[in-house]
């Protein structure tokens, strides 16, 4: 009888150690999954990051264009404006 309790017991371990190591596996396959998917996110952060910055960069330089000739204008407008009242 003694033989029939050891085989019992055998396989209810094995059981019991399948199921820990299947839990295990999924519990590992589920933290994978989810630190995959946390770097694809940080990676495309990163790149709108990057475009936000590029665009930013391009937007402070076309304000400066503009500004320059805006500046510009207005000092050929005033020198256009003091020649025609001096003429007259």
């Amino acid at each position: 009888m003694s033989i029939f309790t050891i085989n019992d017991n055998s396989g209810y371990t094995s059981i019991l150690s399948q199921s820990k190591t299947n839990k295990e596996s999924k519990e590992n396959s589920k933290i994978n999954f989810a630190n995959t998917f946390l770097k694809q996110n940080v990676t495309k952060l990163n790149e709108i990051q990057s475009a936000n910055s590029q665009t930013l960069i391009r937007s402070e330089v076309l304000d400066d264009e503009l500004n320059s000739a805006n500046i510009s204008n207005n000092s050929n407008f005033s020198i256009n404006n003091t020649n025609n009242t001096t003429k007259t």
